[in-house]
């Protein structure tokens, strides 16, 4: 580049300067179309084989993952249905079986009774005898014999009398309703029966209701 006349009055070294800055940006202009054109041709240019052929096994292989994956959601999905299935025939199935049971139940209870009704009956019938014959030794001999034939039929249901009277008191078969001072009872001795206990096995029906010596 000329340098400039001297009506501009710059001076050599400043014009130097400005020159050196304006080859500058001019050559890295000229770099920049240059890349631009090197980059547009490779673009033009075609992909080898080997790349395309690497794109299509890439996307088979994609295809191929995205087809397993819907089969496993589809498995899954089949699974869930039967597991749902099933929880609703055990579900109809338990309703079924409470329902027969409670059934079941009620035929028991009602057919438990009717047992024990059927066999107290012919001590229904004794006492019914007893209450229509005259007062008397045989009266007495009577209800004696109801009694003690009343007493086994229970028996044979499995009731059980509480041993009470002189028996050690035992708060979980005896009800102390009372306390006295008793010669020759040890303390805390059942020393009167009020009125019986029975137990069904190890069931408690009532406990016994005693007098305890202090």
């Amino acid at each position: 580049m000329r340098p400039p006349s001297r009506r501009w009055n710059i001076s050599p070294r400043r014009w130097a300067e400005f020159s050196a800055t304006c080859w500058r940006r001019t050559k890295e202009t000229s770099s920049v179309e240059e890349n631009e054109k090197k980059t547009a041709a490779a673009e033009e240019t075609p992909q080898p084989a080997s790349e395309k052929k690497e794109k299509k096994e890439k996307k088979a292989d994609a295809a191929e993952k995205h087809a397993a994956a819907d089969a496993a959601l589809e498995k899954l999905q089949k699974e869930l249905d039967d597991c749902r299935d099933q929880y609703q025939r055990v579900l109809a199935e338990y309703a079924n079986y409470k329902r027969r049971t409670e059934q079941e139940k009620e035929q028991l209870g009602a057919f438990t009774k009717a047992e024990i009704l059927k066999s107290l009956l012919t001590s229904l019938d004794n006492m019914e005898r007893a209450i229509d014959a005259p007062a008397g030794e045989e009266y007495k001999t009577g209800v004696d014999m109801v009694m003690r034939q009343f007493r086994e039929t229970l028996e044979k249901l499995g009731l059980e009398e509480i041993a009470a009277d002189g028996q050690a008191f035992d708060p979980t078969l005896h009800n102390a309703v009372m306390r006295e001072d008793a010669d020759g009872a040890e303390a805390d001795t059942v020393t009167e029966v009020l009125q019986k206990g029975y137990k069904l096995g190890e069931r408690i029906l009532r406990p016994a209701m005693v007098k305890v010596a202090n």
